[in-house]
């Protein structure tokens, strides 16, 4: 079976006489092929169709997918409606395999539409919106141009999201014999809720959602949010109910649901907190309660008085933050984080279902300087012959695998000691300003003990204020065990 004999791009016969339209198709149809010539290694040859040569009662097949390119004549003919209802039909009784019918519907969507949403059989199908409002100017901005500056970050991501997505669906559709493992699968996924976000931040959901769908998570909401307040509460609610934790952005855009004052990012971010704490509370061994992790984005432009404010009443409420993570990193730290996560968990579940293990040991962060790694392996090792287990200030990589590496470190370890030897007084600080926000990154309860290991006198001054949960320990340069005996004491209280 060729891989694309039975995909069909449908379009208006108004796109055919609009030359910018039927030029715009016609890319668009020759790039999709060329994308998932290379997903599936097969040669594809996609079927471009008149709507109104549409006739699925005798061209559907098992494998038959549908890409219509939506438009007013589209949406408003009676024909396309009635082949619409017959693939529904013939999709629910006919097939042999767990793929649901709509979604082997992908509308492609170029400027907003109305009564988009209100189509029989087209409204619960993914939407492949070509298009953004550009939050700063309140302007229209539709995904022409294939080759400009701004081509990679919208129309070609908007396309390889499209492209991954039916080669998955067809590659599903072709593999009907694994049915029963692919059920299984289903059941025993992770489930996350990627909740919907503001303008500026659609292509970081989608580059997120990329990255947890090919980890194997299942990924809510499947379908485009509804428009009106009403409908999209009840659907958050239904797709909170089935998942394991969920993902928040915040950015500079508001999100105001229309005809409300209501911001949808505010919104999914409550009705979430009231998920997980009521999970909490239920104290359910077979529920896996990951709750929420918000990131805000460490760069806000164009920032309204609204969102400000919400952000920052966000970070001061203790109550909302509840089964909650805050971050404030790189977006490939947040998905570094977020798939963390998920494997502590789900490790800290295999632990407590098998036989009972040894209480583990203290694990010491021990943080300094590159230049200063020398000085600090008398201290690693006489912490290692003392059955601690050390995990040490780690340069390997790029800056953003090393921040990555550090983050990772502080939630992982019970206590931290800061080397300072070198005269750094920012680099000094900046590492403990990580130690105060490391709860932000995950860790049930502070770091405790804390401590800062200075070389001299001079250095107190520098070393105090900052952090008062840090104790200050002199080594006169050369390193004494007797020096930090008080914080191993404070580490076995």
């Amino acid at each position: 079976m060729s891989f694309g004999q039975h995909i069909y791009i449908v379009k208006s016969e108004e796109e055919e006489q609009d030359q910018i339209t039927h030029d715009w198709i016609s890319s668009f149809h020759r790039f999709l092929e060329l994308l998932l010539k290379r997903l599936s290694g097969e040669q594809v040859s996609i079927n471009v169709i008149n709507h109104k040569e549409l006739d699925v009662e005798s061209m559907y097949s098992p494998f038959m997918l549908l890409i219509p390119v939506v438009s007013q004549e589209l949406l408003n003919s009676p024909t396309f409606k009635e082949d619409l209802k017959v693939f529904h039909e013939k999709a629910i009784n006919k097939s042999k395999n767990n793929i649901s019918w709509n979604s082997r519907i992908f509308k492609i969507v170029r400027e907003p539409q109305k009564g988009h949403f209100l189509l029989d059989y087209l409204s619960n199908s993914v939407s492949y919106d070509f298009f953004h409002f550009d939050t700063s100017t309140d302007e229209l901005v539709v995904y022409d141009d294939f080759t400009g500056p701004t081509s990679e970050k919208t129309f070609w991501m908007r396309l390889y999201d499209l492209a991954y997505d039916i080669f998955k669906v067809m590659d599903g559709l072709k593999s009907i014999e694994n049915e029963i493992a692919q059920i299984s699968t289903e059941i025993n996924t992770i489930a996350i809720y990627l909740a919907e976000v503001g303008a500026d931040l659609i292509s970081k959901r989608d580059s997120i959602k990329r990255e947890l769908i090919r980890n194997g998570y299942k990924v809510l909401p499947e379908k485009n949010m509804p428009i009106d307040l009403e409908s999209i509460m009840k659907q958050v609610k239904k797709d909170l109910a089935t998942c394991n934790m969920s993902v928040h952005l915040v950015g500079s855009d508001y999100g105001k649901i229309q005809g409300s004052n209501v911001s949808i990012i505010d919104l999914q971010n409550r009705m979430a907190a009231e998920h997980f704490n009521e999970l909490e509370k239920l104290d359910s061994d077979s529920e896996l309660n990951l709750g929420r992790v918000i990131w805000v984005a460490p760069e806000l432009t164009n920032i309204s008085v609204k969102q400000r404010l919400f952000i920052e009443n966000l970070k001061k409420d203790s109550d909302s933050m509840l089964r909650a993570d805050l971050l404030e990193t790189t977006i490939e730290e947040l998905k570094t984080f977020v798939i963390n996560k998920i494997h502590e968990e789900l490790n800290k579940r295999r632990q407590l279902t098998g036989s009972g293990d040894k209480e583990r040991n203290k694990i010491i962060y021990l943080i300094y300087d590159k230049s200063e790694a020398h000085k600090c392996k008398k201290i690693e090792n006489y912490l290692l012959s003392n059955g601690y287990e050390v995990i040490s200030s780690n340069f390997s990589g790029n800056p953003d695998e090393i921040r990555t590496k550090h983050n990772e470190y502080l939630r992982k370890c019970d206590a931290a000691l800061i080397y300072y030897g070198n005269e750094n007084e920012e680099w000094m600080k900046s590492k403990q300003k990580d130690l105060l926000k490391s709860l932000g990154l995950g860790r049930k309860k502070p770091i405790n003990p804390q401590a800062i290991l200075i070389e001299n006198e001079s250095q107190l001054d520098e070393s105090l204020g900052l952090n008062e949960k840090a104790m200050i320990l002199q080594s006169h340069k050369r390193f004494s065990p007797k020096v930090i005996e008080p914080f191993l004491a404070r580490l076995e209280e």
